[in-house]
């Protein structure tokens, strides 16, 4: 399946609309295009670089925010109102790096914004939310703003080969 997102402004949007296409290369509208396929462990989790260090990862479109390591390593307080989220004095910007199980790599750009401040506009939809995780990276919603994400199910064929793997 591919879950199609538009991209989400810094200060984000009050709605958004996407698709969720099912199939792989089964259709026109359902190619991998110029994907980068990273194959999943058998937990369904890539790596992801950053730092110089080497954290588990996963992609979870159901995770409200990019939810990674803690505060102390990305330099960032959490908000006082809200200790789920980052609230940088300013927008942090940030380069990672995943890994898939098979040793694909791709770059990762991202940023985050104050949370309380976000909090405080009439949106719902933030691209640039986040929070802490200790020793992780979850790519959650934000990640797929603005990118097909592609979810091959475990041993289903497709033309990247059978999965479990993410692609975009």
């Amino acid at each position: 399946m591919i879950i199609e997102l538009p991209l989400v402004p810094s200060g984000g949007a009050a709605s958004l609309a996407g698709s969720l296409v099912f199939g792989i290369g089964t259709q026109t509208n359902n190619g991998l295009g110029n994907a980068m396929v990273f194959a999943t462990d058998s937990s369904g989790n890539i790596s992801t670089a950053y730092g110089g260090q080497s954290y588990t990862s996963f992609l979870d479109s159901g995770s409200n925010a990019l939810y990674f390591l803690d505060s102390k390593t990305v330099g960032m307080s959490v908000c006082n109102d809200a200790s789920t989220f980052y609230c940088p004095t300013s927008t942090k910007s940030f380069t990672a790096t995943n890994q898939g199980a098979s040793g694909n790599t791709g770059g990762v750009s991202f940023s985050v914004a104050n949370a309380d401040s976000l909090f405080s506009s009439s949106n719902f939809a933030f691209s640039n939310i986040a929070g802490p995780n200790s020793n992780t990276f979850d790519w959650g919603l934000p990640f797929f703003f603005g990118r097909n994400v592609f979810t091959a199910i475990e041993g289903q064929n497709t033309p990247a080969g059978p999965g479990p793997y993410f692609a975009y």
